[in-house]
């Protein structure tokens, strides 16, 4: 079998059991396998001939992955199909799973623009496998009553991870503290008043404070109420945003814990980001794909269907973007994925709704614009989808192709090309300004925990 091994060498081929015997190997992830069961029935699925790609590891090559119930047992070249069931991954891209560190799921309080069970699903169409929701529901998320509430509602209509984010202040009114500690036992993985701006700087020291005491990120909305209150129906300036960038940046300096800035959409926000890093400050920051796709140049800025918060900018700031995920500055690549029922947007600019449905079209945009477009490697653009955000959001056992990690994987057809038709989302919200744009790269399968929950 020495020739075997050579082959496995001149490939670069990284296997979890690595040797020279290829019989030793499998016996090898047959034991690993056993050692992963369940007490109960066990379910084998190994995925054949798939170009598996782990941004941890930087693993890349042609490889097998066996998945026992709910974990991957093993990874190496052909593991035995007997008695297993196959899934053919020839020409295929296998990453882990997306995770999303912002989405808005809308339940509880306003399922007629989105629910547990069809934006579940819209995000299993996407790729993703973890998602972390919200607080600015009706109610809030803002007690452990309606937490439970939630995650009751989680277990019976959700067919991937859902982590709930808790309010800072009651209602997100920023008036009143909501008690972090008594969210964080609920099991909220991270505080945030997204939606709105938590104005009042005392309050965000205590989030603050309780960010460093619980090992959670604060997730903050960056926008001046005080500003933008006074230009409604008009587009708000980069100012509103990298102001509020720029308290909470030096705020997180002061008391200590973690800041993530969300839907980061300016050059100056980004610089006082990547400046604030090399001064050691714990912050973190995403990127929405309809952030670095689109701009003043190639998108009708009044159209109510581009209305979002923040807003689609410049082409010089979408270019920005661009350079901040290629010079590392960009932690992850988030959707802000917010549907809406049609009514809301079939108004005018000043009256309609801010938010885009961009949980289904988001791998597609990053591929065709990252990759394609900008030369990005595909392993970068894999791990602003997977791995960075599972460290920023605590997840364990996510965003890794590696034995004993949970089976989170979606498979990419990467010569897929395709069109957007909004009417064909799974989501409620149909609300896009990618409507008709010709994209490349395709979710062929997600698979979360072992179980397939969406196929092309």
């Amino acid at each position: 079998m020495d020739f075997l091994r050579d082959k496995f060498v001149l490939a670069g081929a990284k296997t979890i059991f690595f040797c020279a015997n290829i019989e030793i190997e499998t016996e090898l992830c047959r034991q690993t396998a056993i050692l992963i069961r369940n007490d109960g029935g066990v379910m084998e699925i190994v995925i054949k001939n798939g170009r598996v790609i782990d941004p941890k590891t930087g693993r890349d090559e042609i490889m097998d992955l066996l998945i026992v119930d709910d974990k991957i047992a093993c990874i190496q070249a052909q593991i035995s199909t007997d008695q297993r069931e196959v899934i053919d991954a020839n020409g295929m891209i296998v990453s882990p799973g997306f995770i999303d560190l912002h989405v808005h799921l809308r339940e509880p309080g306003f399922e007629f623009k989105e629910t547990i069970y069809t934006g579940s699903r819209a995000c299993a169409k996407g790729g993703y496998t973890s998602v972390f929701c919200m607080p600015n529901t009706k109610p809030a998320l803002d007690t452990k009553e309606t937490l439970q509430a939630l995650k009751e509602r989680i277990q019976k209509d959700s067919v991937i991870g859902i982590y709930p984010v808790g309010a800072i202040t009651q209602g997100i009114k920023g008036e009143v503290l909501t008690d972090h500690s008594e969210l964080y036992l609920s099991g909220v993985k991270a505080l945030s008043d997204d939606g709105r701006t938590t104005m009042n700087p005392d309050h965000m020291r205590k989030a603050f404070e309780a960010s460093k005491k619980l090992n959670i990120p604060v997730m903050t909305h960056s926008e001046d109420h005080d500003l933008t209150e006074r230009l409604k129906g008009e587009i708000y300036p980069p100012k509103a945003e990298y102001e509020i960038v720029y308290r909470d940046i030096n705020l997180c300096a002061e008391v200590g814990g973690k800041l993530h800035v969300s839907h980061v959409s300016t050059k100056e926000a980004a610089n006082a980001i990547n400046e604030a890093r090399t001064n050691h400050v714990k912050v973190t920051c995403e990127v929405a794909p309809h952030h670095f796709a689109l701009s003043d140049k190639n998108v009708d800025m009044t159209s109510t269907l581009s209305k979002v918060n923040p807003p689609i900018r410049s082409e010089e700031d979408r270019k920005a973007m661009i350079a901040a995920i290629k010079l590392g500055w960009v932690d992850a690549i988030a959707t802000d994925h917010a549907p809406h029922e049609a009514s809301s947007k079939e108004t005018n600019y000043e009256n309609a709704s801010f938010g885009i449905s961009g949980i289904e079209t988001a791998f597609g945009v990053s591929y065709q614009t990252l990759v394609i477009d900008e030369n990005i490697p595909l392993i970068k653009v894999l791990s602003l989808l997977t791995y960075q955000p599972a460290q920023i959001g605590g997840l364990e056992n996510e965003g890794v192709i590696e034995a004993g990690y949970y089976a989170n994987l979606v498979i990419l057809d990467l010569e897929s090309k395709w069109q957007v038709i909004s009417n064909q989302f799974i989501s409620k919200g149909k609300n896009t300004p990618f409507e008709g744009m010709q994209l490349q790269g395709e979710v062929v399968r997600t698979i979360y925990r072992g179980k397939t929950v969406y196929e092309r």
